[in-house]
């Protein structure tokens, strides 16, 4: 659209066709006041702060052109009264008066009114020192009320709204901005007004009360202290905190988050912008999941079994024996009997170091960053070929963006993800939901397809087909980049749209829907959970076909967007922290132990030591916890005495995210930063400051030859599209020394390909946003709402398809669904935001949104069991047998047990695989 130019105060501006009046204002240094408006919301015009005087341009009613003064410049008719700025779009030609005597009256007033009923809270309200009402009030308002004080209007003060927020209806003054960010934003309905006049409230609309994931985010916007966070309430003022940008460690999108501290005390943890990864949101698991940290149960000393208990030692004697048993152990066995499991939790630096640990020192490949349970899936490299292309933005993305979510349930997987997804289908996307099962997100779709359990593969199948059926590939890019287009046809044949609908219980139109969405856009992202990666290989490659088909893989806003487990899980694949690749995905000779098959070979005697960091495979399932008591040496670096620490030979306790610097890799495979904010508690540890003095104290005991080996650097030529591999120690004299994680950072950027040029002064080499503080005037808008990101926006490391050189191979592997018999339920995992796991636990506002452990049930299943709500049940498959009690549940399809995936249900006595078949039988 055709830019538009109006004048503001004189001052002549250009701006793009659309723009409010209040934007075009601020981008020309003026500030109109505003309190309901927002700029991620849709305008309304309620507090009528922003009366300005508009005009434009007389219009001749012969030559329909504007009038033309003795000036020579246009006639400007002034409108009779003054206008509303927010819901103003400006318009060419137009003038627009903020500065006179009309308007400062009318601001006036409108403070007076607003001042009315507003309690005298300042000394003690949550707000004071950020708050807009504050400000506007110094900068506008007037010096004397002329109320009297009797009249005002008095609520019981302030009435929880939920665990987490507490309301103080006397401080409101109606804006509606909680009401518009749950309607709008989160797609929440759960707030709205009641009553009228002076009794007009906010009232929370759902049961539970105020029942979202995102509530915390209508306190930041919240332009006076009506909204508190209970957590922070009466906890400090804001002028007594130190902010410290850090990046939060709950889940895999990575929010960009601030660390409130107080000395050494985390008051609150508040959204820092960056419109790339988190704009200015953040769920409440993030922002109110930070009392671990805290907790007194932390680990805070190192721990040796000695006659049968865990005693405290000292670092140098824990480390010292932990080596000398490890080389004793390497040099006693022939093989490699040693092996690490390292949670996707770590950072980039910890898992960088272990796993050069074990390869260059212990010359081991026994990895992994799973637990081995039995319902994990394999790894997933699709995101290294295939990922979200460098550059990408979902905040931008409108119009001409098709979006398929498979296999994901966003809001409990990566919650942030869902404000950017409704984002894309509000400016015009397409927004394809396709799962086993309903989840919230298809009330945002286009498009819905409900497939049955253990078809997802044969769903993509059908989507393809209908594609080259339509021959709606892309024949371009097909004919230059894609190989082996003729034996996808080929191997597709039996999968045509007909016999996969009526197989999966979708319909061949939704089917055939799905297909022209995604080949008729100009963008095409697949974000897919944790349930499609389950699904296996078959699923994984029929994305990758699908991607490479239409083309939409190589640039920015394409490609594939993986949810995995956590925060890191990236960052764990990309460091080589698995058996069968290297740092980078570089190929290896041999591949090693698998997590499940360590937890085997512990109990055959093939495995004989394991070092486990920030994870906990004996909690995970039974046969962990028994196989672990079987090994000659278990090491056990962690936060928290868990069950898996409590059968270790040594306990090392490990710092929190909040305790050391560092990086994390997100879903999009961009790199950022996160600042150490406090002291360690006690004498826990940064984890990679303990494998640097561990490999210090291991390579004292490698035969010489094996020194030279580490002290020297050693280079393969790569396969074409393939990183470098690279072999090398810390430069100088002592190998392993490592002065901070800048220092073990500095070898990852020289070491692993991917990672070639993401050094720190990259990831914060741009701002953080649109809307941070350092814009002007933007404390009249949005004080109290995020902190400016001073960190940068971190950086994306390039997926293979950006290379534009590079042919890939289609391929196809034929899926084997295991469906459950007419007698028989599928067990389904759903995953949970609030899973009341280790980290969790600590934070007590956020555990009355656990769910209690249940079995979900139709409507349809329950009354053939004879099963109503609160019955218990028994559920029994080939691995063995659980007891819950029952929930009839609409929203699960027949032939489904729905189990909420909480740390509190013991799953693994169940589950034998992905997909598990299970009977289901009322207790008595």
């Amino acid at each position: 659209m055709p830019d538009v130019t109006l004048t503001i105060d004189g001052k002549e501006i250009t701006v793009p066709q659309g723009t409010g009046t209040v934007e075009a204002a601020r981008a020309a240094g003026i500030e109109i006041p505003v309190f309901c408006h927002h700029p991620k919301l849709q305008p309304v015009g309620m507090c009528r702060m922003c009366l300005v005087e508009v005009g434009t341009p007389k219009m001749d009613p012969a030559t329909k052109k504007p009038m033309i003064g003795e000036d020579g410049k246009p006639v400007i008719a002034m409108m009779p009264n003054l206008q509303v700025a927010c819901t103003n779009p400006v318009s060419n030609g137009m003038v627009v008066k903020t500065n006179t005597a009309e308007v400062e009256f009318a601001r006036k007033g409108v403070l007076e009114f607003l001042l009315t009923s507003h309690p005298l809270d300042c000394p003690v309200c949550i707000k004071g020192g950020e708050c807009p009402l504050q400000n506007l009030t110094m900068g506008y308002g007037p010096g004397v009320s002329r109320f009297d004080y009797a009249d005002k209007v008095h609520f019981q003060k302030p009435i929880s709204l939920s665990p987490l927020i507490d309301l103080d209806r006397e401080r409101c003054i109606l804006c509606s901005r909680c009401v518009r960010f749950e309607d709008e934003i989160a797609g929440d309905a759960v707030l709205g007004f009641a009553n009228r006049g002076r009794g007009w409230m906010i009232q929370s609309k759902s049961n539970p009360s105020f029942n979202s994931k995102f509530s915390g985010n209508t306190v930041d916007i919240c332009p006076v202290g009506a909204l508190m966070s209970h957590d922070f309430r009466f906890a400090g003022r804001v002028w007594e905190v130190k902010p410290v940008p850090s990046i939060c460690p709950h889940c895999p999108v990575g929010c960009n988050v601030t660390l409130d501290m107080r000395y050494r005390d985390i008051k609150r943890v508040q959204p820092r912008e960056n419109d790339w990864v988190n704009e200015i949101w953040l769920c409440d698991r993030g922002r109110y999941g930070y009392h671990f940290v805290d907790s007194p149960k932390r680990l805070t000393k190192p721990l040796v079994r000695r006659n049968g208990v865990l005693v405290e030692t000292t670092w140098a004697a824990a480390l010292e024996e932990i080596a000398q048993r490890l080389a004793g152990i390497n040099r006693g066995y022939p093989g490699t009997v040693v092996g690490g499991i390292a949670s996707g939790r770590l950072a980039n630096e910890d898992l960088y170091l272990f796993q050069k640990l074990f390869r260059d020192l212990l010359k081991s490949s026994n990895l992994d960053c799973r637990t081995g349970a039995p319902e994990e899936a394999e790894h997933d490299d699709l995101a290294y070929a295939f990922g979200l292309g460098s550059g990408s933005d979902l905040s931008k993305l409108g119009k001409g963006t098709s979006v398929l979510v498979l296999g994901a349930d966003p809001e409990e997987e990566a919650p942030v993800y869902v404000l950017r997804l409704r984002g894309i289908k509000r400016r015009g996307g397409e927004l394809i939901v396709a799962n086993g099962r309903a989840t919230k997100l298809d009330a945002s779709a286009t498009h819905t397809a409900r497939f049955r359990y253990g078809f997802e593969a044969l769903f993509m199948f059908g989507v393809l087909s209908a594609l080259l059926e339509a021959g709606a590939e892309n024949k371009t890019f097909s004919g230059e980049r894609v190989k082996n287009l003729g034996m996808l046809r080929q191997a597709l044949e039996p999968y045509n749209v007909g016999a996969v609908a009526q197989q999966i219980g979708v319909s061949e139109e939704t089917i055939r829907g799905v297909a022209t969405s995604v080949a008729g856009a100009e963008n095409l992202i697949v974000m897919y959970g944790r349930e499609a990666i389950a699904a296996g290989t078959p699923l994984l490659q029929a994305i990758g076909n699908l991607l490479l088909v239409t083309g939409h893989v190589g640039k920015a806003n394409n490609g594939a967007l993986p949810l995995l487990r956590y925060n890191n899980s990236r960052g764990a694949l990309d460091m080589g922290v698995r058996p069968d690749k290297g740092p980078g995905y570089t190929p290896l000779p041999q591949a090693g132990m698998t997590a499940r098959e360590m937890i085997a070979g512990a109990v055959s005697g093939k495995l004989r030591a394991l070092y486990l960091v920030g994870s906990d495979p004996a909690a995970a399932y039974p046969q962990a916890a028994a196989a672990l008591g079987k090994l000659d040496l278990l090491i056990v670096q962690e936060l928290f005495m868990t069950a898996s620490a409590e059968q270790a030979h040594f306990v090392l306790p490990a710092a929190s995210f909040a305790e050391r610097d560092g990086t994390y890799t997100n879903s999009e495979r961009r790199v950022q930063r996160f600042r150490q904010a406090r002291d360690a508690v006690g004498e826990s540890r940064p984890d990679w400051q303990i494998f640097a003095t561990l490999g210090r104290e291991l390579a004292k005991l490698l035969p010489q030859e094996q020194m030279t080996q580490v002290g020297k650097a050693s280079a393969k030529p790569a396969a074409k599209g393939q990183a470098k591999v690279v072999t090398q120690a810390a430069p100088g004299p002592r190998p392993w020394v490592y002065r901070s994680s800048d220092d073990v950072h500095a070898e990852i950027i020289q070491n692993v390909g991917i990672y070639a040029g993401l050094s720190y002064s990259a990831l914060r080499g741009q701002a953080g946003g649109v809307w941070g503080r350092q814009a002007t005037h933007d404390a009249i808008f949005y004080d109290g709402t995020s902190y400016a990101n001073t960190e940068g926006v971190g950086a994306q490391w390039p997926a293979l398809a950006e290379q534009s050189r590079l042919a890939f191979d289609l391929v196809f592997s034929k899926p084997t669904p295991v469906v459950a018999d007419g007698q028989q339920f599928t067990l389904v995992a759903a995953a949970r935001l609030y899973d009341d796991g280790t980290l969790m636990q600590p934070s007590e506002l956020l555990r009355f949104w656990v769910a209690q452990p249940y079995v979900g049930l139709s409507q349809p299943d329950a009354q053939r069991l004879g099963v109503e709500s609160g019955d218990k049940v028994r559920l029994t498959s080939q691995a063995g047998q659980l007891e819950l009690f029952a929930r009839v549940d609409r929203e699960v399809g027949v032939g489904i047990a729905l189990v909420p995936d909480l740390e509190t249900i013991p799953l693994a006595a169940v589950q034998t695989g992905v997909v598990t078949p299970v009977r289901i039988e009322k207790v008595a």
